[in-house]
């Protein structure tokens, strides 16, 4: 991508972002101006991906298409399913053939991949390889254990990890009454005069303080949610982990696909003790933390997948009764809706558990939505409705793959994303949404997702799946 080019994508993304804290914070915001540039970045994203991404590349030609000057064509012809980031062969890594992957994760990337991976064993080794080197892969399973990769380079990273702080922090701060009013004083002023990476340097910098921190998911990993928790930790200064271990990617596809060598038995060996044996450990060591800040006059920030917050709940129910929490305490939940076992949770009976185990106002139990392809984090307010940031353009599909127009359309779920610009960012989802557009009773306005379930046929992906397996 030429220095124009370049200059004119941060521009827009910079603006977009910008946009994004406006609109979250229900103050004077422009749709049509974020329309323009949600164009304008991906038309340059279009171009840069025919340029220096193969698989992109060879889509297009396929399709007939060079440089374009609306999005109908990208939305008609260039979208492709998630599967394109997990179309290697499986037994490239059944070989430890790293090399090979390389090979591959370049076709899905806006440069060649040559790191060197001599010596590599383990997936998990062959990441930390690529991160040292600039190519960042986040990844994602599903019960098969056939691991999606989404390879960003460095300001890919700081976008995935740095807009969303960007708005969401009107939201817990302004709405939520997170922090404190000193915090919710500066936000406004600080939104506007900041640029969004000062100003998400200085959200992290300032943490929250007066909250302990409770992540019901591993420490350290690269896989999509857990990586969210990792983000959401660094503003406590005292945060505890279920997992105070590493998330294994070699161990959980040996989980779903079986250990063929005393290697790979002792990865899983390891990796099951350190997380179904320790498991009552593990529970009473957050509990403890959990009642330790109440007792303290600390509050309280959870996060977690909702079968894990509902573990957590059953447990306290049965070892501690209640266990109120300072007012202004926060639960914060995403990811797959089953439990181990498979059931299926309700999200009624859910917020239920948790307001009459922590003795927090229902409110301040919130779900958010996203995915490992995505750059963005969609939060569900007080009427039903996931909101979708001004910094993605949604496109919603038929059964055919053809682009649905109108306020009130179900289908599969497909995106345009402006923010990804080391990989193809057009993508049609494993999700079947129903999205509305208008204004919403909480005071935001555009496209929202009132119901979100798997599409028929697709592999259950996310940590529902996969704890479910490692507890098997």
């Amino acid at each position: 991508m030429n220095d124009a080019r370049k200059e004119r994508l941060e521009r827009a993304q910079a603006r977009l972002i910008k946009l994004a804290q406006a609109w979250a914070g229900k103050w004077a915001f422009d749709a049509d101006e974020a329309r323009a540039l949600r164009r304008e970045a991906i038309l340059i994203n279009h171009s840069h991906y025919l340029e220096s991404v193969p698989a992109y590349g060879k889509l297009a030609r396929e399709a007939g298409i060079g440089e374009v000057n609306d999005l109908d064509p990208i939305k008609k012809e260039l979208m492709s399913t998630d599967d394109l980031f997990k179309s290697y062969q499986q037994e490239w890594l059944d070989r430890r053939d790293f090399g090979r992957m390389n090979e591959w994760l370049s076709t899905v990337f806006h440069a060649r991949i040559r790191i060197d991976v001599t010596g590599v064993r383990t997936i998990d080794e062959w990441i930390a390889r690529l991160s040292a080197g600039g190519v960042i892969p986040v990844y994602s399973s599903g019960t098969t254990g056939a691991f999606s990769f989404v390879p960003r380079d460095q300001r890919g990273w700081n976008l995935f990890t740095g807009a969303p702080v960007c708005y969401l922090t009107p939201t817990l701060l302004l709405e939520k009454n997170i922090g404190k009013w000193w915090q919710r004083l500066l936000f406004r002023p600080a939104a506007r005069a900041l640029g969004w990476e000062s100003f998400a340097r200085l959200v992290r910098r300032m943490g929250l303080p007066d909250y302990d921190g409770i992540f019901l998911n591993f420490r350290r990993g690269n896989m999509g949610i857990q990586l969210v928790g990792q983000e959401f930790a660094r503003l406590f200064p005292d945060a505890a982990f279920l997992y105070d271990i590493d998330l294994s990617a070699s161990a959980l596809r040996l989980i779903a696909r079986g250990a063929t060598s005393d290697d790979d038995r002792k990865i899983l060996a390891d990796f099951q003790a350190g997380t179904i044996g320790k498991k009552d450990e593990n529970y009473a060591r957050v509990i403890a933390r959990i009642k330790r800040a109440a007792e303290g006059g600390k509050k309280v920030f959870v996060f977690g997948a909702p079968y894990q917050v509902k573990e957590l709940a059953e447990i306290v129910g049965r070892t501690e009764g209640r266990m109120p929490l300072l007012p202004d305490s926060f639960i914060l939940f995403g990811g797959g809706w089953k439990t181990f076992e498979g059931e299926r949770i309700e999200r009624e009976a859910l917020v239920k558990l948790i307001a009459d185990t922590f003795g927090i106002a229902a409110e301040h139990v919130v779900e958010g939505y996203s995915m490992t392809e995505i750059n963005c984090v969609m939060v569900r307010c007080e009427h039903g409705r996931f909101h979708v940031p001004p910094v993605l353009e949604p496109v919603i599909l038929d059964e055919e793959l053809r682009p649905l127009e109108g306020n009130d359309v179900s289908g599969a779920f497909g995106f345009l994303d402006p923010f990804a610009v080391s990989y193809p960012g057009f993508i049609i989802s494993g999700d079947n949404v129903r999205m509305i557009d208008g204004e919403c009773g909480c005071g935001l306005s555009g496209p929202a997702f009132t119901s979100i379930a798997r599409a028929p046929g697709r592999e259950v992906k996310g940590c529902g799946g996969i704890m479910a397996s490692v507890r098997a």
